[in-house]
C-alpha cells in the first residue's frame, strides 16, 4: 500500500512538473506580453513590442533605455523604484504601489488587491505557487519567468 502510495506521488508530480515546463512564453495569448516575455529571456527584442509603455519599459529594464520615456505615471514611477531611483511610495495605484514595496522587502504581497497579482507575488517569492493564478496570460508568464 505504501509503495502504491509513493508510486501516485511521484507520477502526480511528474504530470504537474510536465505542466509547468510545458508553460513558456508562447503560452501566452497577448501578443505584447508574450514578447515583453521572450525580450526578458533574450529570445527576442524589445523592439517587436506595440504598446509604447511595455516597449519603453523592456528596454529600461534591459538596460537600452530609460524609464522617462513611459508615458504611465505608476508605471513609470514603478520602473524608477524598481532601479533604485524612485520610491515605491510616489505609485499612485494601490495593488502596483504594494507590489513595488514586497519585491523590495518592504511590504507584503498580501496587501495587493487583486487575487491574481497577489498569487503572482507570492509566487515569484518562492512563497505560492503559479498555478493558483487564474489568468491564464499571468500564469503563462509566471511559469515561464519560474523557468
Amino acid at each position: 500500500m505504501i509503495k502504491r502510495m509513493g508510486y501516485l506521488l511521484m507520477l502526480l508530480f511528474v504530470c504537474l512538473s510536465g505542466v509547468a515546463q510545458a508553460a513558456s512564453c508562447g503560452s501566452i495569448n497577448d501578443r505584447d506580453q508574450r514578447n515583453y516575455c521572450y525580450a526578458k529571456q533574450g529570445k527576442g527584442s524589445c523592439g517587436s513590442i506595440n504598446d509604447s509603455n511595455l516597449k519603453s519599459r523592456c528596454f529600461a529594464e534591459k538596460g537600452q533605455g530609460s524609464c522617462g520615456s513611459i508615458s504611465d505615471r505608476d508605471q513609470r514611477n514603478y520602473c524608477f523604484a524598481k532601479q533604485g531611483k524612485g520610491s515605491c511610495g510616489s505609485i499612485n495605484n494601490s495593488d502596483l504601489k504594494s507590489r513595488c514595496f514586497a519585491e523590495k522587502g518592504q511590504g507584503s504581497c498580501g496587501s495587493i488587491g487583486d487575487k491574481d497579482q497577489r498569487n503572482y507575488c507570492y509566487a515569484k517569492q518562492g512563497k505560492g505557487s503559479c498555478g493558483s493564478i487564474n489568468n491564464a496570460d499571468l500564469k503563462a508568464r509566471c511559469y515561464a519567468e519560474k523557468k
